[in-house]
């Protein structure tokens, strides 16, 4: 029988007006996975995704790539469904697929008419338990994901700058290569190490399996069933949880490239809270008032006052864990990054100073849930939602409980979550120049 995760949890939503309310209940299951449904009922559209634990932090020191080289694995074939039954049966059906690696997790999704929910489980089911992983296979992919590295990154020198960066700024952590892996690691990856890494992450694990839209609340408890759910684990269950990362270093670190690009680059990397801290909301207003649209502080300053810049952007490394926020600047013609860096520093010290306004705190909120309600709208943006909520705080309620703990972070705690992030040290600093510059 299932095990429910937690039978007195509130409805999902609950009186949210955005009519988003279901009566949700984590299953945890004998044989490993979790489950969640968000029935929809009319809905004709379905969608399932699985989120595997596992992402390039959990990789062992070498090879690096491993959890990336899997995700292409994973629609190479399985007992049941070879060589390409994967899609040929799922767009036969009417649905479509594909997958993500990021540091800390690994996530296969699907949509679909709700009508195929059947064959979307079953599909994703046999990939879970039954890969086919072999020294043909290994090889054709690895030439795909070296193509890809060469494309994306060899291919890109802000792409390998960034590499540069993240590999300093999380120099001595879990999240210090790139998720695709150095390209000396991935020509080294075989079969006996895929395998490994398989048996350990994927058939052994606890992955949660999401579904939202049309489905029946029996139909999916009998597919669970079916499936052998509700049997013992043939194997050790493995528990997935992220490597440890060491505190950030105190001192400044710096770095210069150059490469042939038209204009200079300039990256900073800050430390940044766990999404799971009491000030993460703060912090996550903080980046949306610095950087999000023509109308944040840094763009307004750096493009539209100074004409220092052309663009930036902000992302981040690490959320289960204390990670780093990479901010990226391109540089308008004939700057130098030490003047825009001078720039930058004035205006987080001073943000970190006084705070931000008003008008900025409250700009910041409606960008946010602007977003939030955007991504609620379709299923597959619900089921994303709903599995990194339930992985990242084992509490789907939070969902629901968004709009009103965003719009209560106060201007102070954005100031103390500016203050934690530029005044403690451990920034990194690249600069990338033009060639001959």
């Amino acid at each position: 029988m299932p095990i429910r995760a937690n039978p007195s949890l509130d409805p999902l939503v609950g009186t949210d007006p955005g009519g988003y309310s279901c009566p949700l209940v984590p299953v945890s299951w004998p044989a490993g996975p979790e489950t969640l449904l968000w029935p929809d009922p009319g809905n004709p559209r379905a969608a399932l995704y699985l989120f595997y634990p596992v992402g390039s932090a959990d990789e062992p020191p070498a090879p690096t790539g491993l959890a990336h080289f899997l995700e292409h694995m994973m629609f190479n074939g399985s007992a049941r469904f070879p060589d390409g039954d994967f899609d040929r049966v799922l767009e036969a059906a009417g649905g479509s697929n594909n997958a993500y690696t990021t540091e800390e997790m690994t996530v296969y999704h699907e949509q679909f008419p709700a009508t195929a929910v059947d064959t979307a489980f079953a599909l994703e089911m046999d990939r879970m338990r039954a890969l086919i992983i072999d020294a043909e296979r290994v090889d054709r992919e690895r030439g795909v994901i070296l193509s890809e590295r060469e494309a994306s990154v060899e291919n890109d020198p802000v792409a390998c700058f960034l590499e540069e960066v993240q590999a300093v700024a999380c120099a001595g952590t879990a999240y210090g290569h790139p998720v695709i892996g150095w390209a000396e690691d991935i020509a080294r990856i075989d079969e006996a190490s895929l395998s490994r890494f398989y048996d350990r992450h994927y058939r052994y694990a606890r992955p949660t399996i999401v579904g939202v839209g049309g489905i029946d609340p029996k139909q999916w408890n009998r597919l669970c069933v079916d499936h052998g759910l509700d049997q013992n684990p043939d194997g050790v269950m493995w528990s997935g949880e992220p490597l440890p990362v060491g505190p950030h270093p105190a001192g400044e670190r710096r770095i210069e490239s150059s490469a042939a690009v038209q204009s200079s680059y300039l990256a900073l990397s800050f430390p940044a809270p766990p999404v799971t801290a009491p000030s993460a909301l703060a912090e996550e207003l903080l980046w949306t008032i610095l950087v999000g649209g023509v109308a944040s502080r840094l763009h307004s300053l750096l493009v539209e006052r100074k004409a220092e810049a052309i663009a930036l952007e902000a992302y981040r490394i690490g959320h289960r864990v204390p990670g780093q926020r990479i901010l990226l600047v391109a540089l308008a013609p004939n700057r130098r990054p030490k003047m825009v860096e001078h720039t930058i520093r004035q205006a987080l010290l001073q943000l970190a100073d006084v705070g931000p306004t008003e008008e900025e705190r409250t700009r910041a909120v409606n960008q946010r849930l602007a977003s939030y309600y955007h991504q609620l709208e379709p299923v597959t943006g619900r089921a994303e939602l709903l599995g990194r909520t339930w992985i990242l705080h084992r509490d789907p309620s939070r969902i629901g409980t968004y709009p009103g703990r965003l719009e209560a972070v106060s201007a102070d705690e954005i100031r103390d979550a500016a203050r934690d992030a530029f005044g403690q040290g451990g920034w990194t600093v690249g600069y990338l120049h033009p060639d001959g510059a």
